[in-house]
């Protein structure tokens, strides 16, 4: 850690002045995991900051060891889920806003389609309840993940690719309950490690809720789920069907949430209501309590057998 790099931690805007007009280098990262004072900046939602350091001719596109900019850092902020320590909330104090601060950004060069090479670990702090690995998201799939309809516009119009996946990790997630024995009665062909995964439709519908943990820390934009589905599917041509690693769909996703607006979206819009994942469990299923703390939704479940889903009655919290 650099003077300027705990600068960057705290906000201190007079600090970061006259370290740089002392000859502090505005790129130099941290040695261990490569943070920059910009990216340090907009990690902790200091984005007046971040801006100063733009004008200093901080790189807007370096990166830390994982992989994460600091125009994916400016997202995650302000959409930090719930955790046991409180995340960073200095963004809710800055003269300059979230959209602002990542138009600045693009002003710079910075790329909108640049990807996480794995979890960050900030991404929960102590104990990540998302029931998702965001390895090899963009900004984009962050907004999605969000349903930040108004990022997600702001990224597509300075160029990311809306169709950018996250990839398959190594090894199945450790969250909620998904620490368990799964055997692939699907069908599908196996997945590489590295392949794609979790569209960003499959984000805005609400991945990892099947876990079991998820409702209790993630944090979307306050319009609701629906802006984001519509705009992806509508505006971007998703793909409905679209399935991640473990064979689960958009629509399963909803299931889980028993979110009956929008399983009768993505049904009227072709979502296959008979899809099934590897671990054999049909969007009905989702609906049905699929792992403890997770209660049925009886309404969701009763529709989705209504259209054609197998109920395999393996209510796991009944």
């Amino acid at each position: 850690m650099t003077p300027l790099l705990f600068t960057a931690r705290e906000g201190h805007l007079e600090a970061a002045k006259a370290l740089l007009d002392a000859g502090a280098d505005v790129n130099q990262p941290r040695a261990g995991d490569q943070t920059t004072p910009l990216l340090m900046a907009t990690i902790n939602g200091h984005f007046d900051l971040a801006n100063y350091f733009l004008d200093r001719g901080a790189d807007p596109n370096r990166a830390g060891e994982n992989g994460a900019t600091p125009l994916y850092a400016v997202v995650n902020c302000v959409w930090a889920q719930k955790s046991n320590y409180p995340q960073p909330r200095a963004f809710t104090q800055q003269k300059l806003t979230y959209l602002e601060t990542m138009t600045a950004l693009l002003d710079k060069g910075a790329d909108p389609n640049a990807r996480l090479k794995k979890k960050v670990w900030y991404s929960g702090y102590n104990s990540d309840l998302s029931g998702v690995d965001e390895s090899g998201a963009t900004p984009f799939w962050r907004a999605a993940y969000a349903s930040d309809v108004p990022a997600m516009k702001l990224l597509v119009s300075r160029g990311a690719d809306p169709n950018v996946p996250s990839i398959k990790p190594a090894g199945r997630p450790q969250f909620g309950d998904s620490n368990r024995v799964v055997q692939d009665v699907s069908g599908l062909v196996p997945a590489p490690i590295g392949g794609p995964s979790v569209t960003p439709l499959m984000a805005a519908t609400g991945v990892g809720y099947a876990e079991g943990f998820a409702a209790n820390s993630h944090i979307i934009h306050p319009g609701g789920w629906m802006p984001a589905a519509k705009y992806l599917i509508e505006e971007l041509g998703a793909d409905v069907n679209a399935k991640d690693h473990e064979g689960t769909t958009a629509l399963h996703n909803a299931a889980a949430r028993g979110d009956v607006e929008m399983i009768l979206y993505l049904v009227s819009k072709g979502a296959d209501v008979k899809a099934v994942n590897r671990e054999g469990q049909t969007t009905a299923d989702m609906a049905n309590g699929p792992v403890q703390r997770t209660q049925p939704y009886p309404e969701a479940l009763e529709l989705l057998v209504k259209l054609g889903a197998k109920n395999n009655n393996k209510c796991v919290s009944c």
